[in-house]
C-alpha cells in the first residue's frame, strides 16, 4: 500500500465532505440569513468535542469519490458536548439536496439514535430539510421510516430537543414533532406537513411558508412548537438553558446548581401582590420571581395559552417545574389549550424527576360553546390523567381561587400531593359565589319580594364559607400559611420529597388510554 497516496486520497474526500453543497449553495444559505450545518455545530457544541459518524457517506451505493455526490448525504451526525454534557446531534444540511432524506441519511440517523439509546445521551435535532428524497427508494412501496419509532421509544428516557432552522417539511417536521421541546427561529423557520409549492399543487391555496407554518403560527396559535428564538445563536442559547435543568437521562438525578439565595428567605413583597379585590387581576410571574432562586425562571411555551404559565426554575439549587394560573389572561381559567400545555409539561417533569409546584388561582374551566367545540372537557381531563401517574413530589399553593375541576387540575389534595397549603386570600368553592348562588338558589330568589337583596345575602353567606380556615379545619388542606413563608416551606417539603428517588430512578411506568 502506498500510504502517502491513500492518506492524500482520504484527505481529499474528507475535504469534499466539509465543503458541503459547494461555495454557491453555501453563499445562498448565508443570503437566506441562515448558518451552514457545520457553522451551527461550531456554535452549539463545546470546541473540539464533536465525534462525527458518517462524514464520508453519500448517495446509497456510491463512493465518496464518485461524480454523483451528496456530502454526508445531507446530514451531519454524531456526538459532542454542550456545556460539558455529551449529546447526540443530527443536523440536516440544506445546501445538499435541500437537506432531504435519502437511504444513506436514514441509516445515519438510525445509527446515532441507536448509539444515543446505548449511551443514554440527550438528543438534539438541527432541522433544515424538505422531506424524503423523491428519486430514492425511501418512497418505493410503503413508506419506510423506522427512525420515527426509534425516536418515539426514546421519549421520556433522554431529553429530545428539536431546532427548526429552515423550511422543515415532511420528514424533518415529522421527526422533529416527536421531540418534547421544539424551538423555531423567527423569520427563517417553517414546520409543516408540506411546503407552499406542494400545498398549492394539491389544494390551489397560495400561501407563504411563514403564514402557513412559521414560528408565529406554531409558537403562538397551535402550540406545536414551544419557544421562539430571534436568531440561531439565540436558539442555541435556549437549548443550553433548557438542558441545564435536566439530567442526561431518566436514570440520573436533575443537576444541582449552587445558589447564593437563602432557602430561608422570607419575601415581604408576597403579601402585596394579590389584590384585596378577588376579581382584580395581577401578574403571577411576579409571584414566581419572588419564590424561586435569584428570581430566575425559564418559561416554556410563553406565547401559547398564556392563561397558564409553565416554567422551569430552581429552589435551593434544585430544578423544579412550575405550573401556575395567570389571572391577567382569561382570569386564569382552564381552557383546552392550557390543559394540553399543562399535560405535556407534567409528563416532561415527571419523566426526568423534576418536582412539580402548582400555584393556583383558577376560577374553573372556561365554559361556553367555543370551549365545547374546542374539546375542553376531554382535553381538560388529560391533566387529571397525567397527574394520576406522577411519581415526583408535587406541591400546591392556593393563592386565591380554586374552583371546580379547574382547581382540581392544579393539584388538589387526594392526588398524592406532598403538600397542599393556602394563603389567607384563598377561596375554595365548587363554583364562584355569584355563580353558585345563581345555580342553587334561583327558585328562592325568584319567589322573594326583594330578589336583589336576598341574592346578595346568599352571596355573602356563600363567601363566608369559601375561605381557607374552614378547609384547614376539615383537613382538606395541610395548612394556611403566611405568604412570606412560602419559599422556605416549599424547600423543606422538596428536601423531604427527594427521599423517594432512592432506588426509583429510571423510566416511568404507566398504563391506560389517555382521554
Amino acid at each position: 500500500m502506498d500510504w502517502k497516496r491513500e492518506l492524500n486520497r482520504l484527505q481529499h474526500v474528507r475535504a469534499r465532505a466539509l465543503n458541503m453543497g459547494g461555495p454557491e449553495r453555501v453563499e445562498r444559505q448565508h443570503k437566506l440569513g441562515k448558518l451552514t450545518v457545520r457553522e451551527r455545530l461550531d456554535r452549539l457544541l463545546d470546541p473540539g468535542t464533536f465525534l462525527e459518524y458518517g462524514i464520508l457517506a453519500t448517495f446509497f451505493g456510491q463512493s465518496p469519490e464518485a461524480e454523483k455526490y451528496a456530502a454526508a448525504d445531507a446530514a451531519v451526525t454524531g456526538f459532542g458536548k454542550v456545556d460539558g454534557r455529551l449529546c447526540c446531534v443530527i443536523a440536516e444540511d440544506f445546501t445538499v439536496q435541500g437537506g432531504s432524506l435519502g437511504v444513506t441519511q436514514l441509516q445515519k440517523k438510525m445509527r446515532v439514535l441507536t448509539r444515543a439509546a446505548q449511551e443514554k445521551t440527550p438528543i438534539i435535532l438541527l432541522l433544515d430539510g424538505g422531506g424524503a428524497r423523491a428519486e430514492q427508494e425511501t418512497v418505493e412501496g410503503m413508506p419506510f421510516a423506522p427512525h420515527y419509532a426509534r425516536l418515539a421509544r426514546l421519549s421520556g428516557l433522554v431529553p429530545i430537543i428539536s431546532c427548526a432552522l429552515g423550511p422543515c417539511a415532511g420528514d424533518s417536521s415529522l421527526l422533529g414533532g416527536l421531540s418534547e421541546f421544539i424551538i423555531m427561529v423567527e423569520g427563517i423557520s417553517m414546520f409543516g406537513i408540506a411546503g407552499p409549492a406542494v400545498v398549492e399543487s394539491a389544494t390551489s391555496e397560495k400561501i407563504s411558508k411563514e403564514d402557513m407554518a412559521g414560528s408565529k403560527v406554531h409558537c403562538y396559535e397551535t402550540g406545536i412548537a414551544d419557544n421562539e428564538a430571534t436568531s440561531e445563536e439565540h436558539c442555541f442559547q435556549i437549548v443550553r438553558e433548557y438542558l441545564s435543568f435536566f439530567p442526561s437521562s431518566c436514570w440520573e438525578e436533575p443537576p444541582w446548581k449552587r445558589t447564593n439565595d437563602s432557602p430561608d428567605r422570607r419575601d415581604e413583597s408576597l403579601i402585596s401582590i394579590v389584590p384585596e379585590n378577588n376579581l382584580a387581576p395581577y401578574d403571577m410571574k411576579e409571584v414566581i420571581r419572588h419564590l424561586v432562586d435569584e428570581g430566575y425562571f425559564f418559561e416554556i411555551r410563553p406565547f401559547f395559552a398564556k392563561n397558564l404559565i409553565t416554567c422551569l426554575a430552581r429552589m435551593d439549587g434544585h430544578p423544579v417545574g412550575i405550573i401556575a394560573n395567570q389571572p391577567q389572561v382569561l382570569a386564569g381559567a382552564l381552557t383546552a389549550k392550557a390543559a394540553h400545555k399543562a399535560r405535556h409539561f407534567i409528563e416532561i417533569c415527571d419523566s426526568f424527576h423534576l418536582p412539580l409546584i402548582f400555584l393556583a388561582d383558577c376560577p374553573g374551566v372556561m365554559p361556553g360553546s367555543a370551549a365545547e367545540r374546542e374539546g375542553t372537557l376531554r382535553l381538560g381531563l388529560t391533566v387529571a390523567y397525567a397527574s394520576a401517574f406522577v411519581q415526583v413530589p408535587t406541591i400546591t399553593v392556593v393563592l386565591r381561587k380554586a374552583f371546580g375541576f379547574g382547581g382540581t387540575s392544579m393539584g388538589a389534595i387526594g392526588s398524592d400531593q406532598a403538600l397542599v397549603v393556602a394563603w389567607p386570600s384563598a377561596n375554595f368553592a365548587s363554583l364562584p359565589a355569584r355563580g353558585g348562588v345563581a345555580a342553587s338558589r334561583a327558585r328562592e330568589i325568584a319567589r322573594s319580594d326583594d330578589p336583589e337583596k336576598i341574592r346578595e345575602e346568599f352571596i355573602r353567606t356563600h363567601e363566608e364559607k369559601e375561605g381557607p380556615l374552614l378547609a384547614a379545619g376539615s383537613f382538606r388542606i395541610d395548612d394556611v400559611i403566611d405568604p412570606r413563608e412560602t419559599r422556605p416551606l416549599i424547600i423543606k417539603t422538596l428536601e423531604l420529597g427527594r427521599r423517594r428517588r432512592v432506588g426509583t430512578l429510571g423510566p416511568r411506568y404507566k398504563h391506560g388510554i389517555m382521554p
